[in-house]
């Protein structure tokens, strides 16, 4: 049996070797889930070309082939050449066994509406929320498209003949579906706790100096603006002046950084801010985490942020938006709305000074991320493609 999997993810070509690399977690690990049910899988989405792919992720697999849309940059893009996507979605749907498409996405929407028209069974995976992914991005253009996204997105899932979301709540109770094939699990992917991190965590704690260097970080396509960087910025410019001093912030991600740059500029905070770029997702994000006194998350939109759940893993203390499933991992007292600069600069104030809640934050934090590792969600995730290979 052959799979299609369907998604806007724009994966990056060599345009010395024509390799195809990601930068998120579509890469070539990820394909084996579906290969360990199908014979091959067959990927729709969009591509670009770089020359300089060192930092990003192998997105090829043997099994794999790729049929990806060079010329769909997004926005507008989806809507002017939609005949021409959807001609290339009929004609591979036409001719796999089992049509998996990744939501939120235009082209998995688009995709949607054929299956349902002609009575074509789908799967439904759900990482995120249409509504928060548009409203939040920045721009009226988003704004003005969040409720036909929304509405079409919610269409999708509920006529899915399958679905299995990242969260355990939230996506299900604003998605519902009627699918009769129904499972949850992260999309996180952290192989196995090490035994060792909340050890190393608690120490570092404990050698901290009353006055010394904090140094907060966050992860995230810093071109991005629903990730709520104008938040942590401006909440750590209103901090006290003798706690702003001893702050560092460590931006990790890819992506064009003058948005970002222009709000370090606007919030004077030039000589308390790195701008790393990005790093390999596995040991050198590990080793990141494992520098920081405080990882924070501001973040606007979200399914179930994976990079959260990395930072539980390795003992790390977090402060986040309440925003989806984030309260899902986190207690109620360490969240923020979104959007809100004064409760998030009260509590890096509240934690950063107080030495037994960091060792407190440390420890629940490692705990619940044993509940996401890759052989717990994997487990789930096998058991329920098994299911849908055999309803076929």
């Amino acid at each position: 049996m052959k799979a299609l999997f369907i998604h806007d993810h724009p994966f990056i070509k060599n345009r010395e070797t024509g390799a195809l690399y990601t930068s998120g977690n579509l890469d070539s690990k990820l394909w084996e889930r579906y290969l360990k049910h199908f014979s091959s899988v067959t990927v729709i989405g969009r591509c670009k070309v770089e020359d300089d792919t060192s930092r990003y992720n192998l997105a090829e697999k043997d099994s794999v082939t790729f049929n990806l849309f060079d010329n769909v940059r997004g926005g507008a893009d989806y809507f002017r050449k939609r005949k021409e996507i959807e001609k290339r979605l009929i004609d591979e749907i036409q001719k796999h066994d089992a049509v998996i498409m990744r939501f939120p996405a235009t082209i998995s929407v688009f995709a949607a509406d054929y299956c349902i028209k002609n009575n074509v069974p789908y799967v439904a995976e759900v990482v995120g929320c249409s509504w928060d992914a548009n409203w939040n991005y920045g721009g009226i253009s988003p704004k003005l498209i969040a409720p036909y996204s929304y509405i079409k997105m919610k269409k999708a899932v509920k006529k899915a003949s399958a679905a299995i979301f990242v969260t355990e709540n939230f996506l299900q109770n604003r998605y519902p579906t009627d699918a009769t094939l129904t499972a949850n699990a992260s999309n996180v992917i952290v192989q196995e706790v090490d035994p060792k991190a909340l050890e190393v965590r608690l120490k570092k704690i404990n050698s901290q100096e009353a006055d010394g260097a904090i140094r907060l970080g966050v992860i995230g396509n810093i071109n991005v603006r629903y990730k709520g960087y104008d938040v942590l910025l401006q909440a750590v410019s209103d901090l006290p002046a003798d706690l702003l001093k001893r702050i560092t912030i460590d931006f990790v991600g890819g992506g064009d950084p003058s948005y970002l740059t222009s709000l370090i500029q606007k919030f004077r905070l030039e000589d308390r801010t790195i701008v790393r770029g990005k790093l390999k997702s596995g040991q050198e994000i590990f080793s990141y985490l494992d520098s920081l006194d405080l990882y924070v998350h501001p973040s606007k939109q979200e399914g179930l942020p994976r990079v959260v759940i990395e930072a539980m893993s390795r003992a790390c203390p977090i402060l986040a938006s309440s925003v989806a499933g984030t309260p899902e991992l986190l207690a109620s007292e360490f969240l923020h709305k979104p959007g809100d600069a004064k409760k998030l600069s009260m509590d890096i104030v509240k934690i950063v000074q107080d030495v037994e809640l960091q060792k407190r934050m440390a420890e629940m934090n490692y705990e619940k991320s044993k509940s996401y590792v890759f052989s717990v969600l994997e487990g789930r995730r096998e058991d329920f493609f098994a299911k849908v290979k055999a309803s076929l």
